[in-house]
């Protein structure tokens, strides 16, 4: 083994060990709710915005610009 091959191998066990110890200090303690009261959680999160709306348009200018039905 080279001296480089040792250095890339001690590099990689910190690196891993920091990252375990970083994963180990952000988990929360105490118990976490898991579950939710919502009974379907699919689509909770949604706004109630016109999905046909162009971002970025007031209602005056796309009001012009679309062709009368």
């Amino acid at each position: 083994m080279t001296d480089l091959d040792v250095l890339l191998a001690v590099a990689g066990l910190a690196v891993t060990v920091l990252v375990v110890a970083g994963m180990i200090l952000l988990t929360p303690r105490g118990m976490v709710e898991v579950s939710d009261d919502v009974t379907d959680p699919q689509g909770a999160e949604l706004s109630r915005a016109d999905a046909g709306d162009p971002p970025g348009l007031p209602r005056a200018a796309m009001s012009q610009s679309r062709p009368p039905r």
